[in-house]
């Protein structure tokens, strides 16, 4: 039976991010993708012109599947309680399956070398959703902050990002997940983020 090129085409990225998750973005063939997706090479090259075209396909996607539930927490509890929930999140995901983050740390790396498009929009992903949900947060309790939100989102990604190296060189003895609650808390207490008193 004749798959629609449409529903063909989204075979072969589900097939392209399954490959980048288990193996890294380098380990992407045209082949090995079309076997996955139970697909015939001409069917790929029919769908997508070249291997970069896949890739790209295939990696706009996942950017969008990696911004992390836990970024859609209920924020009127304040900034704080926002982003220790996302943490928790986080390691609650490494510490299951480690594979899913560290794809994404290769991925970025092989952007920064391959791929301007990608490496563009990476970042910026996840700091305009970090930024979102400490507005939604200091919009409900009316907490003020000394720093700017981006300020404040870039710093906690700096945490993220150096704290799962951390862990992934040594899982047992770095105490990375603890160190990073320990930094943002921190980075809040330095950007002075307090409720602001309401009038009683």
């Amino acid at each position: 039976m004749r798959v629609p090129s449409a529903l063909r085409r989204e075979q072969l990225v589900d097939a392209t991010i399954e490959v980048m998750r288990e193996n890294g973005v380098q380990s992407v063939t045209m082949r090995e993708v079309a076997k996955r997706a139970n697909a015939s090479l001409a069917a790929v090259h029919y769908c997508f012109k070249d291997k970069d075209d896949l890739v790209h396909a295939a990696v706009e996607r996942w950017l969008k599947e990696m911004v992390p539930e836990s970024m859609r927490f209920q924020t009127n509890g304040g900034m704080r309680s926002a982003v220790l929930n996302m943490l928790e999140a986080w390691w609650d995901a490494i510490e299951k399956v480690p594979q899913n983050a560290q794809a994404q740390f290769e991925l970025f790396l092989w952007a920064v070398r391959n791929s301007d498009r990608i490496r563009r929009v990476m970042y910026p992903l996840y700091l305009t959703e970090i930024v979102s949900v400490l507005k939604q947060a200091q919009d409900a309790t009316g907490e003020t902050c000394d720093w700017e939100l981006m300020m404040v989102a870039r710093s906690l990604l700096v945490i993220v990002d150096g704290c799962s190296f951390q862990y992934f060189a040594d899982p047992e003895g770095s105490a990375a997940k603890k160190l990073s609650f320990q930094m943002a808390e921190a980075v809040f207490n330095a950007a002075k983020v307090t409720q602001r008193k309401r009038a009683s």
